[in-house]
């Protein structure tokens, strides 16, 4: 059961941090989101009277960490708050679908299919609305895709889950629950494929180890050789998500 604080009165020079308490973290970790979120994951039973003085030992490197993603943000993006989506780039599936836009009376939106082209009809001029269209679509998209492509690995290299589900995660490509249940960010379809079949094995493995052991990631060479080379490039994944998504 994840459990979540605030902790701003006893670290006032600190930005506000999340703590997650996870019963596969061996000791403390910070990570600071692409958004500049801080979560701090502690092992269950961690006594949490020790974080506020931890924290203010690490109070540098967060803030330090943050202005480096807020500076790479501003390098990159330029009016992504109000861009209307030209195309979808899912390079999961070598498909590249076209966006129109209608605008029209009608206060509702729809899209209907033809082609490789996706039409947006309504208000178009909305477009947190038309943003979560297309969320809807590409959910709908990684239900059709992304499924199928896991059962099928999974059946490949011999590492079985019970549950599978969809979900737009901000920060995490995917997770697997000590039940072996796996749920997949419909973001992936934005990634080359080696890098999704990276994550898809990652999961897959945490269904024998629920940790990043030693044992975790012999399991993981095992299954996938190079592995190493997608590990490094995961990390630079999100580049490939339209900035939109994060609004």
């Amino acid at each position: 059961m994840h459990q979540t604080d605030l902790f701003p009165e006893e670290a006032p020079q600190l930005p506000p941090y999340t703590v997650r308490e996870s019963s596969r973290a061996k000791r403390v970790s910070i990570r600071v989101s692409i958004e500049g979120d801080v979560e701090v994951v502690v092992p269950s039973r961690f006594d949490r009277k020790q974080l506020p003085e931890m924290m203010q030992q690490r109070r540098d490197w967060i803030l330090k960490t943050q202005a480096k993603l807020k500076a790479e943000r501003a390098d990159t993006v330029e009016d992504w708050d109000t861009e209307q989506p030209e195309q979808l780039d899912l390079q999961a599936i070598s498909e590249v679908w076209k966006v129109a836009y209608q605008a029209h009376r009608s206060p509702t939106l729809c899209i209907p299919g033809r082609g490789k082209t996706l039409k947006i009809r309504g208000r178009v001029d909305h477009l947190p609305t038309c943003h979560e269209l297309l969320r809807q679509w590409l959910t709908h998209k990684a239900h059709k895709a992304l499924i199928p492509w896991m059962r099928q690995l999974s059946f490949d290299i011999d590492l079985p889950f019970k549950q599978i589900s969809i979900r737009g995660q901000k920060t995490r490509w995917a997770s697997c629950s000590e039940r072996k249940d796996i749920s997949l960010n419909y973001k992936l379809l934005f990634l080359p494929q080696p890098l999704v079949e990276y994550v898809l094995i990652h999961e897959l493995c945490h269904t024998v180890h629920m940790n990043h052991s030693k044992q975790f990631w012999q399991l993981v060479e095992a299954k996938q050789p190079d592995y190493l080379l997608h590990r490094q490039a995961i990390k630079k994944g999100w580049q490939y998500v339209p900035r939109w998504l994060e609004t």
